[in-house]
């Protein structure tokens, strides 16, 4: 069952353009990452906070590496799609923008009134690598250059009469800058229309993302994706300053996981029983993306009889 923040089994209907509420409340919130329709239900039906549309996902998704190749209209799709599945709040990674800062302005509007909740800007440079790549020497946008790039995002936003917010995503500890370079740095990009901070670290211990929150004392949410620290908890997050932590690619990681197992174990097995007890049925798939709704919407269009959406099944053996 899909929790209640989540769209019905079978009635997805458009969002609107106007930001959840929910997202910066105060409370320490827990999202993940997510990439396709499956990914967006089941972030939905375990009841997590908000959904992040990961451009590492993303762009592993589409078969290519996370370092700018996909463009902002792979990643409006499935902000789109998210809205149709889930009334979860949306918080979308995108890159730095994309370009100019005209080409952003264009790109925060498209967003913004497409209904997400938050965009989220990094200082990397137009020609990003993700930060979870090793072998690359680092150089960011200037600070003043990515304030351009925020001041066009918020008046994208103003334009757009929505309450869309924008994180402000620093790389200056991946970039090895410094923890005082990035508290300047994220200070700067508040001053400059910011109403959160990301830090990005890839210090396995956790100290300087913990160090970031602690200094940084709570002035506006401050977001983490800790990839590299799965033995942070989340306590230990928010009694340093945390307010967002996410899970930002860790369902991507297992489906890759569970898809490799299980077609090395089809290529060699004389028949599909190898596998049965380790995959989804098709039942179970199938009640997921709502087929059992396909019945009612049928007999409606049929008959004209008002559709009973939690009462009829559709046969999952019709499906293959």
């Amino acid at each position: 069952m899909h929790s209640p923040s989540s769209k019905s089994n079978g009635q997805h209907t458009a969002g609107n353009s106007t930001s959840n509420p929910n997202l910066f409340n105060g409370k320490f919130q827990v999202g993940v990452g997510i990439y396709d329709g499956i990914s967006i239900l089941l972030a939905a039906e375990h009841h997590f906070d908000f959904v992040w549309i990961s451009s590492f996902c993303a762009s592993a998704a589409h078969g290519v590496p996370d370092v700018g190749i996909i463009g902002p209209e792979d990643i409006l799709n499935l902000v789109r799609l998210s809205r149709r599945l889930t009334d979860l709040p949306i918080i979308v990674d995108l890159d730095s923008g994309y370009g100019d800062a005209v080409k952003i302005f264009h790109v925060i509007d498209a967003m913004a009134r497409a209904g997400v909740s938050a965009v989220c800007i990094e200082d990397n440079p137009t020609s990003k690598r993700c930060s979870l790549y090793g072998g690359y020497e680092r150089e960011l946008a200037t600070i003043p250059e990515h304030n351009t790039r925020l001041r066009a995002s918020r008046e994208a936003i103003k334009r757009s009469g929505t309450d869309c917010k924008i994180i402000a995503r620093t790389e200056a500890l991946v970039a090895g800058m410094g923890l005082d370079e990035a508290l300047k740095r994220a200070d700067a990009y508040v001053q400059n229309g910011a109403d959160a901070v990301f830090a990005q670290s890839l210090d396995a211990s956790g100290e300087e993302i913990l160090t970031f929150g602690r200094k940084w004392g709570r002035r506006t949410p401050y977001v983490i994706a800790p990839t590299r620290l799965p033995q942070i908890t989340k306590q230990q997050f928010e009694e340093a300053g945390i307010s967002h932590t996410i899970y930002a690619n860790q369902g991507l990681r297992a489906a890759h996981s569970a898809i490799d197992e299980t077609f090395a174990t089809l290529r060699s097995a004389t028949s599909a029983h190898s596998v049965e007890e380790s995959i989804s049925t098709v039942a179970k798939v199938a009640e997921l993306v709502g087929a059992k709704q396909v019945a009612d919407l049928e007999l409606l269009l049929a008959e004209g009889v008002d559709p009973q959406w939690s009462r009829s099944t559709a046969p999952a053996a019709a499906c293959s």
